[in-house]
Formats: C-alpha cells, structure tokens, sequence
C-alpha cells in the first residue's frame, strides 16, 4: 500500500519539477527577448509579455490539475522555507546573567530570561494561526510551551512560600491559555487579550518582585532545600511522561507525538538549567561549606547533554529493536541522572543543617 503511494508522489513531484522548469526557461527566455527588443517596439513587446503571461494564469487555473500543481507547488516553498526559518529554537546556555541596580537575585533573574528568549526573542509559536509556517512545527511550540510551563511551575511554589501578591499575580497569568494570538473572543462575547501579551505582564512582575529586597530578607536552607525540590518535581514529572509513552507508543509504526513530548521536555530543561544555575550564585554560601558545589556542576553537565541532543527526526524506537533507535530514552536518562544528583544535594544539606 505505501509503495503504490510512495510512486505516485514520485510522478507528481516529477510532473511539478517539470513545470517549475518549464516556467523557468519561459521567464528567462522572455525576458531576453524583451532586453534584445529595440526601443520603438518596446510598449508592444511589453503588451505581448504581458499578455502572455496572464494567457499562462488563465491556462493554470482552468485546468484543475496545473490549479493543484501550482498551489501545492507554492505551499510547499512558503511552509517548507518559512518554517526552516523558524525552526530555530532559542535555547543558548551559556549566557552567564548579572545582577543590575533593578535586580537583587538571580533566580528571579533567570524566570525572566528565560521567558523573553521565548517571548521576544522569537515569535510566541503556540498561538500563531495557520497561515504562519511556524504554526505547523513541532519542536518550537513545545520547546516554547516547556518552558513556560516549568516557569509557572516555580514561580507559583515560590508565590506559595513568600506569600508575595506579585508573585501569585504573574504565576495566574502564566497560567493563561498559550493559543490565544492576538486576541479572542470569549463565551461572553467579550474580547481576551492575547498569550504573549499576559505572559509579559508576568515578566514585569517577577521583576518587580526581584527589585524589592525585603522580599529575601529571610532566604536560607529552608528555601534552598524547596527550591530544589521544584526542580526536581519538574524533571521527574518528564521522566514520567517520557516512560509512559514509550510503554504506549514504541510498536507504533510512526510515532506522531514523540517529537512534541521530546522538545517539551528539553523547553523544561532550558528553565532548570538556568534557574539551578542561578540559586547556586544565590547561595553559593551554603553550598560551599556544605560541599555540594561539586554535585551541583555535575547536574549542570547532564542537563547541558540533554539540551545538546538534536536528531533531525525523533524515534522512539523499541529497545529489542537493533535498527531503530530512541531518543526520548536516551533523553530520560540524562534527564534521571540530573534529577539524581540534585537529589542527592538535597540529602546532603539536610544532613548538613541537623549538623
């Protein structure tokens, strides 16, 4: 059945090439004549081209089969190249943040640098319509959608801990739907503001939040030690996931939704990266004299490994399979062994504080 399918997309894409060809040499050579046109007959050599060429318009759209050809042809180029283009994801981990007069921690630093890579950096893919290419992909959106979600994960634990209003306010609208473009209609007839446009009012109150310095006044191993269980709930929630669906889904002849859980997982990665990165300078105190700067760098390299994976196709092969492979596994088990240290870190300060 796929052979048969596989040889008439053949002749169709041969057919398209052909025109495309054919096209091609019909532009260059009218053009040429039009050069080589002497100046008294060029109005009417122009009227001829002109005419010309909308006899070809007229002949593609009277003719169902050149009409298909012609648009499959243009969606192809306009999705195929837009969506190359913005494919790019944006997820750098080597940008070493800095504190500045409006900033007096780097964990809220790192919510807010991690969501305007996404936010302004790059356009906010799970909203746009159909008409854009980026809407069509699969790595963007959930890379976009990953760190979002893990962002909102910690700033509402942290809202939760602090009992800060702003904090509890930007946590809500992290929570708002991620569809919604420039705006929607709601049940009430009512216009809803788009997601990009919330999400950026939560950046501006985590910055808030990190401008008042009565706000960490009391910042210790307790919060440390909660702070790292965020990270380590959030990476242990995609090793689930990841599990789950290999057990569902690794017979599947084609696994559609293997790349959307992979890069969702690697946008909850980027935010880990940074936010663990960022309480390490937080509390570089503790974690020097409890001796865990070293546990704490390992799990930094295992979540870098796990960012720096990039197949041009997901599988999610079965493990007795010897021609396949799975690259959501290997993804887990860098994802598992992240977790594990920063588990481990948590045992070590809670035995260094009873010390």
């Amino acid at each position: 059945m796929i052979k048969p399918f596989l040889t008439k997309l053949k002749v169709i894409f041969r057919r398209l090439l052909g025109k495309c060809v054919y096209g091609y040499v019909y532009l260059k050579n009218s053009l040429q004549s039009l050069l080589n046109t002497p100046q008294t007959d060029t109005r009417h050599h122009r009227r001829k081209h002109k005419k010309s060429i909308l006899n070809i318009i007229s002949a593609i759209l009277k003719s169902w089969k050149l009409s298909c050809l012609f648009f499959l042809g243009f969606f192809i180029l306009y999705y195929g190249i837009g969506a190359t283009i913005s494919a790019q994801l944006k997820k750098p981990l080597t940008t070493d943040l800095t504190l500045s007069a409006k900033s007096i921690r780097h964990t809220p630093l790192a919510l807010t640098y991690v969501l305007k890579t996404q936010l302004d950096d790059s356009p906010w893919a799970p909203a746009l319509p159909i008409i854009f290419p980026a809407s069509i992909l699969d790595n963007l959106p959930n890379f976009q959608l990953g760190v979002k979600d893990s962002a909102k994960y910690i700033v509402r634990r942290t809202a939760a801990i602090s009992n800060n209003i702003s904090l509890k306010e930007a946590g809500d609208l992290l929570n708002y739907p991620a569809d919604i473009w420039l705006f929607s209609q709601t049940i009430d007839g009512k216009l809803a503001p788009g997601s990009a446009k919330q999400y950026r009012k939560a950046l501006a109150l985590i910055t808030e939040y990190n401008s008042e310095k009565e706000n960490f006044s009391n910042a210790g191993t307790t919060e440390l030690l909660y702070q790292l269980k965020s990270l380590e709930n959030i990476l242990n929630h995609q090793v689930n996931i990841i599990h789950k669906h290999y057990q569902e889904h690794h017979n599947d002849f084609w696994d559609m939704k293997a790349d959307n859980i992979f890069y969702r997982a690697q946008g909850n990665i980027f935010t880990v990266y940074y936010v663990l990165n960022a309480l390490t300078k937080d509390y570089q105190h503790i974690i020097i004299s409890s001796e865990q700067y070293e546990n704490i760098t390992t799990a930094l390299n295992y979540l870098q490994e796990a960012e720096k994976l990039s197949p041009l196709i997901i599988k999610n092969g079965s493990t007795s399979d010897l021609f396949t492979s799975n690259h959501l596994l290997y993804l887990a088990y860098y994802i598992s062994r992240a977790e594990n240290y920063i588990q481990t870190i948590t045992t070590n300060l809670k035995q260094y504080t009873k010390e």
